[in-house]
């Protein structure tokens, strides 16, 4: 999936990861009564630095009971909010944010169009997507598309327990529950959209703070799944998305996003 993110009208980066939202906790496992949860946009992997824009959060807890949560003080840089843990247990925590994006075709290729300027961008030959002075001239019919990303999270208190069931367009599933990772040992990834195996999956993984270039791109099965084996113990923010070929009349495109914490294998 091609991914440009444009917010309150500023070009943020002009093609790969961009500025991506992600959810994660303070801490993925804990004793706490409470904890922050951080939700933003970010260039590099959980590293925030911009917030989400008037987010809605949903919370599962352990007992599968549903509560929801506006966060109500929004910093520039992150949304934040106090999630409590009244009971031992894993705690789910999703919300979805979305982008209209519009496609054009150049050179018989769907490429997106930003809203920039010759003297915002690169040239044409140094990016992936078009602007309107690219065309000399009437620009060719505009196909209007929006980019949703679900974003999950889960935190443990004291112990794990039954990871609630998505809602993602893409879900999501794992062979060894999200907050017990360990580092060099593999865990299997079962992806599916509408309860049907994802062929066509682009599986992305990065550690903290690791740019474009730092991804791991994971192969995905057409039965839907992979195998993720992380190099080492950190937090680590997941993307599955839907490939697209450059050559298909665009469409609607979905991600979900999720955070995870891997631990140290003992020695």
């Amino acid at each position: 999936m091609k991914k440009i993110v444009i917010l309150s009208g500023v070009l943020l980066s002009s093609y790969g990861f961009a500025h991506e939202p992600y959810v994660a906790p303070l801490a993925f496992t804990t004793d706490n009564t409470q904890i922050p949860v951080i939700a933003a946009y970010a260039e590099q992997a959980l590293q925030a630095e911009y917030a989400l824009q008037d987010p809605q959060f949903t919370i599962i807890q352990p007992d599968q009971k549903q509560a929801t949560v506006q966060p109500s003080t929004t910093l520039k840089s992150a949304t934040t909010f106090d999630l409590p843990l009244p009971e031992k247990g894993t705690y789910t925590v999703f919300a979805k944010t979305s982008y209209p994006i519009q496609y054009v075709q150049h050179n018989k290729q769907w490429k997106i169009l930003a809203d920039a300027t010759a003297d915002q961008v690169p040239p044409l030959s140094e990016r992936d997507y078009v602007i309107a002075s690219d065309f000399n001239g009437k620009l060719p019919k505009k196909v209007d598309t929006v980019r949703e990303w679900t974003l999950q999270t889960y935190i443990s208190k004291q112990s794990t327990s039954t990871i609630a069931a998505s809602s993602a367009p893409i879900q999501v599933n794992f062979s060894t529950h999200p907050n017990a990772l360990i580092a060099q040992q593999a865990v299997q990834l079962q992806i599916h959209k509408a309860n049907k195996p994802l062929a066509q999956a682009e599986l992305v993984v990065r550690a903290q703070g690791a740019t474009e270039a730092q991804a791991l791109n994971i192969p995905v099965q057409n039965n839907g799944s992979a195998n993720i084996t992380f190099p080492h113990a950190g937090n680590y923010l997941i993307e599955v998305s839907e490939k697209f070929g450059s050559k298909a009349t665009p469409k609607n495109q979905y991600a979900t996003m999720i955070s995870v914490h891997v631990a140290q294998a003992n020695s």
